[in-house]
C-alpha cells in the first residue's frame, strides 16, 4: 500500500521539480528559480512596530558637528543614496525618492516644518513632525532600521538635505512610496521551487 502511494506521487513530483530546473541542468538553483532570493521576504512597507519615543525630537537639538549648512546638505546628498543605513542593506532614501529627490513626496512636503504628514499620523500617531522626525520615521519604516541618534552627524545632514529639497518641490497628487508595492501580489508567496 505504501509503495503504491509513493509511485502515484512520483510523476507529480517530477513535473513539479522539472519546472524548477534548467532544461540542460547547467543552471544553479538560484539561477533556475527567480524566487530563490525573494525580494519580498522582508517587505519595507509591511507594518512593524514604530519606536515613537526614539523618533520624537522633543527638546533634542541636532548637532552639526562643526559643519556649515552647505557641508551638511552635501553630506546629506551623499547619505541619501547610502543603502548601508537601511536594515536590509539594499534600501536608501533614493529608493523611494528618485530623480531630484522629491519623487514620492506628498503635497504636504511643500509646507514648512513642522507640519502634518499622513504616514506619521497613521503609523506613529503624530499630528505633525519636524524635518528630523520625518527622517527618523523614514529610517524606522521604509528603511526598516533603528532611528539615528539625535546627536549624530548623519541625522543633521539628512535633515538639512531634506529641507533643501523643499526649495524646488512642486506639489502633485499624493504619492505613497508603498502604494505601488511590488510585493503586494507576491509571485513568490506560494513558491513551488523552494522554501
Amino acid at each position: 500500500m505504501m509503495f503504491r502511494r509513493i509511485s502515484w506521487l512520483a510523476p507529480a513530483a517530477l513535473v513539479l521539480f522539472a519546472g524548477c530546473s534548467a532544461s540542460d541542468g547547467t543552471e544553479t538553483a538560484a539561477e533556475a528559480n527567480p524566487c530563490a532570493a525573494n525580494p519580498c521576504a522582508a517587505n519595507p512597507c509591511a507594518a512593524q512596530e514604530v519606536p515613537v519615543d526614539a523618533i520624537r525630537q522633543g527638546d533634542r537639538v541636532l548637532n552639526a558637528h562643526g559643519n556649515t549648512d552647505a557641508q551638511l546638505v552635501a553630506l546629506g546628498a551623499e547619505l541619501w543614496s547610502d543603502a548601508s543605513l537601511s536594515g536590509n542593506g539594499s534600501t536608501s532614501c533614493s529608493t523611494c525618492h528618485t530623480g531630484d529627490g522629491t519623487t514620492a513626496m506628498n503635497p504636504t512636503f511643500a509646507q514648512p516644518y513642522p507640519h502634518f504628514v499622513q504616514m506619521a499620523n497613521d503609523r506613529a500617531g503624530m499630528d505633525e513632525v519636524t524635518a528630523a522626525e520625518m527622517v527618523q520615521l523614514c529610517m524606522a519604516i521604509p528603511m526598516a532600521t533603528d532611528p539615528l541618534d539625535y546627536d549624530s552627524e548623519e541625522l543633521a545632514a539628512l535633515t538639512a538635505y531634506s529641507v533643501s529639497l523643499q526649495d524646488g518641490f512642486v506639489p502633485t497628487a499624493a504619492a505613497n512610496p508603498c502604494a505601488a508595492n511590488p510585493c503586494a501580489a507576491n509571485p513568490c508567496a506560494a513558491n513551488p521551487c523552494g522554501g
